[in-house]
């Protein structure tokens, strides 16, 4: 029996054989070739065939993994057709009569240098999404399979040097129970689609592929960031109880899905769900969440060739609205920028995307498609209860000019006769440290709050949430975020003003009780997690927990306030 330790990736427990995956190795030799006219046709045959493939599995994955998924592979399918990228190694070919594998791999690693060596998350990603496709390709020309299947009825747990999207796929999702590898991050692609597929995931465990042989049972703890490989009868037993008390739990949180979340003393507390495909659309249960804490609107921007029209979003917008019930919809406007290229937007190419021409600035730069969007909500508010939310706010300049537009929208559709609600509230995504320290005048200007910490954590830590050696600071335990929160619901009572969260650390079970202790009126998850929060929620003492988040402002380092967190979840019960 050996313990092996990597990063926490997707939560989790599974105990399965593991498959250890060693792909055949790609000699590159630079050498000639004897036709190079004949070579690039060749490229070009399986570079198309290639793209084809992936939009297929697009769809696969839009049906069987969700959008995020889809999205994934439909940026790797661009990559594929990238003629101005592919027509480098081309030249290089023709010119010098190399082999193509040679040739892309060569131009490959000249890009990824360049991008990996940015701050910017997006492009350190981008730079993983290339080289996945340049390495498919060159094994493809070199005649070398990349399929991977898994042999047998059974989930196994995959082990790999690292794993694509791509990968995770194309396995039979049935027979896959979870997998390790030895590099890659928290928040890469592969783990973002573990968590879709809700398996267990541990990532960056750098002895995994000389630690495990295929058939060997592993035992998998994706929630902590290890693996027994060949666990004892006391382990497995171990396991077993876990697993045994994790189905009790999980009828508990089914349960508590369709009741009221109000806590012990009476403190209703609302528990929504994030929205934003077709999917999720299609699949909302009003009858088990208080709302849409966040809808995102950028699938119908993202699936278009041309700027989507208002009815088409109206549609869209009133489907959700009367899926709903009754209950309240929190739509984003349009949340999208330079780390996302449509051709129809022509959007500029920009050294750092996430600091620059997106979501909110975007679309007070380009009014007319931002008044086609608000038309379009404000029509489909006749339909439900829906509210406006503004992303990236970080002056009240930019609050005031939105808010304006949202006016002007209304009064349009007044002049037209077209029926909307008398009143669409307005709020604000609290995601940056400017908006924190303004939050006490943007209270005064908006009717919510929702705290996206995605982007708060990694604006306020200044850390790259891509980069393996920060991931101690990419953290929403990491003090100066808890206080910015804190700050944000603080400034918002203030006003009379509701604060929600829609990040990811709305269903971090380490944070809950803090976060309901602090005053969050909302959280919005997925909708896997609406149960055990909910659960969490009903079996809170508000007022004993208001007066227990005082000592968060004693800590003066992560390792406290997280053993200080540990000891109080196991004070209150593994359930909560």
């Amino acid at each position: 029996m050996k313990k092996i330790e990597g990063l926490a990736g997707a939560a989790g427990q599974a105990l399965y054989r593991a498959l250890v995956l060693k792909r055949e190795a790609v000699e590159l030799v630079e050498g000639t070739v004897a036709d190079p006219e004949e070579e690039i046709a060749r490229f070009e045959e399986i570079r198309g065939k290639y793209a084809e493939e992936l939009d297929q599995l697009a769809q696969k994955s839009a049906d069987g993994h969700g959008q995020e998924a889809a999205a994934i592979m439909r940026a790797y399918a661009v990559i594929a057709r990238d003629d101005f990228f592919f027509q480098k190694p081309i030249k290089r070919v023709r010119a010098d009569g190399i082999s193509m594998a040679y040739a892309v791999e060569e131009a490959c690693q000249k890009v990824c240098r360049k991008f990996e060596g940015m701050d910017d998350p997006y492009m350190k990603e981008r730079a993983v999404d290339i080289r996945n496709v340049c390495t498919e390709l060159i094994r493809r020309l070199q005649g070398v399979s990349s399929t991977l299947e898994i042999q047998g009825d059974d989930p196994v747990i995959l082990v790999a040097e690292d794993l694509t999207p791509e990968d995770t796929i194309r396995v039979d999702k049935k027979k896959l129970g979870g997998f390790i590898t030895q590099r890659g991050g928290v928040t890469s692609h592969a783990v973002i689609l573990a968590k879709t597929l809700g398996i267990p995931a541990v990532v960056g465990c750098g002895e995994v592929m000389t630690a495990v042989e295929s058939g060997q049972k592993l035992y998998l703890n994706g929630s902590e960031g290890w693996a027994i490989v060949e666990p004892d009868a006391e382990t497995e037993a171990r396991f077993r109880d876990a697993h045994k008390k994790q189905l009790q739990l999980d009828g508990l949180y089914r349960h508590a899905a369709s009741q009221p979340s109000v806590t012990k003393d009476g403190h209703q507390i609302m528990v929504c769900v994030n929205s934003g495909d077709k999917d999720s659309v299609n699949g909302l249960d009003a009858t088990k969440c208080d709302g849409v804490g966040l809808f995102r609107t950028e699938f119908l921007f993202m699936d278009q060739t041309d700027y989507p029209s208002e009815q088409l979003q109206y549609e869209a917008y009133r489907q959700v609205a009367e899926a709903a019930q009754g209950k309240e919809i929190i739509i984003r406007t349009l949340d999208i920028g330079g780390d996302k290229q449509l051709d129809y937007m022509s959007l500029p190419q920009e050294f750092n995307p996430f600091l620059g021409y997106r979501a909110i600035r975007l679309c007070l730069d380009r009014k007319e498609m931002f008044l086609t969007q608000l038309r379009a909500i404000l029509r489909a508010s006749a339909h439900g209860k829906l509210k406006i939310m503004f992303p990236m706010i970080v002056t009240v300049e930019e609050l005031r000019q939105a808010k304006a537009l949202v006016q002007q929208a209304a009064q349009e559709l007044d002049q037209e006769g077209v029926a909307h609600a008398p009143h669409v509230p307005v709020g604000i995504m609290i995601e940056t440290p400017a908006a924190v320290l303004l939050s006490d005048q943007l209270a005064k200007e908006a009717e919510f709050f929702s705290i996206g910490t995605n982007d708060l954590i990694q604006y306020t830590a200044a850390t790259d949430r891509q980069n393996e050696r920060v991931q101690y600071l990419y953290t929403p335990c990491n003090l100066s975020v808890l206080r910015a929160i804190a700050t944000v619901i603080e400034n918002g009572h203030r006003e009379g003003i509701p604060v929600g969260m829609c990040g990811e650390a709305a269903s971090d079970p380490r944070l809950g009780l803090l976060l309901l202790g602090l005053g969050l009126d909302e959280f919005s998850v997925v909708p896997a997690q609406v149960g055990k929060v909910k659960y969490m929620v009903q079996h809170a003492d508000y007022g004993q927990l208001a007066a227990k988040v005082k000592k968060l402002w004693e800590f003066a380092t992560i390792e406290e306030l997280e053993a200080w967190l540990a000891s109080w979840q196991e004070e209150a019960g593994e359930q909560l």
